[in-house]
């Protein structure tokens, strides 16, 4: 599954699935059975923001952060809080334990707790009962410049533009990921972290119109490196027309892109895409709808692969290599299923990722890892 060159491990999934994390379902053994019946080789620990307001993806990597305050169904950052620079300077001091000295009593103070994540003890327990051991194991988080735009503080001014928010948020993201890679060491795979961001949609817009690229670039590639220096690998999925030429740039490892509704937004930065894929990266392929109730309920196993075929084609048309890019493939659904979808069709799409799935190891005799 994976070739060492002379400076990187690189990552060849070879059509293999996984899922992006949330599921429609409040029934976490039954959802992280599903899980792992259709993605049984790159497994990942799944969201539930139906079940709870924590499990929402603005709220769930927010554990612990200074000055986080709960107001009902929305949560905030109180910086007039009498102990906020207390709480502050603890966090960074943790922080500089963790990552200076790889203080393991510091790092579980960024640990993601059952009340935010029920899914993520259920998914290890499961884990030591595997009877085929999976090729890798996948977790993820809310990047930093979604959380640094949705989480506000007291004033209601985005945390984002607030210096000493923004690096905390940054820092934030970063620990919660190295806590799941600690939790899955134990198992001796490879691990996999998703940065999600998808308000990367409005990069360009007068909403962002004083983030610069660099500012993104800095961002995620302090976050991946955290991941990096852990043995992970580190993904970016994103929606829509996202700039992907700005991620190629980043020191990330996969790029999960709709590829269902949006294969052309790839297509458009031939150069960067093959930059990105000559030093060793891989294409998460969200081939299966996840955004539209009807397109989940009438795409068909054979329609999906034709789109699939397509997008193939429109990059081998531009001079990419296809048995390249179908090593580099990893098969996704196109965005987390935990939104819009009812039980039944987040359950059709699992089923269609992993009958797609197969099929393309098989026609592609990638049998083995």
């Amino acid at each position: 599954m994976n070739d060492i060159s002379t400076s990187q491990l690189i990552f060849e999934p070879r059509c293999l699935s996984t899922t992006i994390g949330s599921l429609p379902h409040t029934d976490v053994t039954r959802g992280t059975d599903l899980m792992f019946e259709s993605t049984p080789e790159i497994p990942c620990w799944v969201q539930f923001p139906k079940r709870t307001f924590h499990e929402n993806m603005m709220v769930q990597f927010t554990e612990g952060m200074p000055g986080l305050v709960e107001d009902g169904d929305r949560i905030f950052l109180n910086t007039e809080a009498p102990d906020f620079t207390e709480q502050l300077t603890e966090f960074f001091t943790r922080y500089l334990a963790v990552t200076e000295h790889g203080d393991a009593a510091a790092l579980d103070h960024f640990a993601i707790s059952s009340r935010y994540a029920a899914g993520f003890s259920v998914f290890i327990d499961r884990l030591q009962e595997q009877i085929v051991p999976p090729v890798a194991l996948k977790g993820q988080i809310t990047g930093p410049l979604t959380l640094g735009i949705n989480i506000v503080d007291q004033n209601g001014r985005c945390a984002y533009y607030d210096n000493q928010l923004h690096d905390m948020i940054v820092k934030t993201s970063a620990m919660k990921a190295m806590w799941q890679i600690d939790q899955f060491g134990r198992f001796g795979k490879q691990t996999i972290i998703l940065i999600d961001e998808p308000s990367l949609i409005n990069f360009g817009t007068p909403m962002f119109i004083t983030v610069s690229r660099d500012d993104i670039i800095r961002d995620v590639n302090e976050v991946a490196d955290v991941i990096h220096t852990q043995g992970g690998l580190a993904g970016v999925h994103c929606e829509a027309n996202t700039d992907w030429s700005l991620l190629m740039e980043t020191d990330v490892d996969i790029l999960v892109f709709d590829a269902y509704d949006h294969m052309r937004a790839i297509t458009l930065y031939p150069a960067q895409l093959r930059s990105f894929l000559e030093r060793g990266g891989s294409l998460g392929w969200g081939i299966v709808p996840t955004l539209d109730r009807e397109a989940a309920a009438t795409e068909t196993f054979d329609s999906l692969m034709v789109r699939f075929d397509d997008g193939v084609g429109k990059l081998v048309h531009n001079g990419f290599d296809r048995e390249l890019l179908l090593r580099r493939a990893l098969i996704t659904p196109s965005c987390g299923a935990g939104g819009v979808l009812t039980e039944p069709l987040a359950e059709r799409v699992l089923s269609l990722l992993r009958q797609i799935s197969t099929t393309l190891r098989t026609r592609k005799g990638f049998g083995g890892t």
